[in-house]
């Protein structure tokens, strides 16, 4: 599954690029623990669809992103400065 996430290292929002059909954003500290989920099912159904999260109330650190699709999960990883 294609899926890009941009800018990395983020400082307010971070920007998804993805063809599949999203379902759910989730954001996870390097704990593993829930610090933001979204649902997406209601979005865009367009061949590329770009979502932007918000993430200028997260501390600074790594974080994963867990992106739920039709196709299956896509986890990245990204930092926050």
């Amino acid at each position: 599954i294609t899926c890009d996430i941009y800018p990395n290292p983020a400082k307010d929002e971070l920007t998804i690029s993805t063809e599949a059909n999203v379902e759910e954003i989730a954001i996870y500290d390097i704990y593993g623990r829930t610090v933001s989920c979204r649902d997406a099912s209601n979005a865009s159904t367009s061949t590329i669809d770009t979502f932007n999260v918000s993430v200028q109330d997260l501390e600074n650190g790594i974080y994963f992103i867990n992106i739920k699709t039709d196709k299956g999960n896509i986890v990245r990883r990204f930092v926050k400065n």
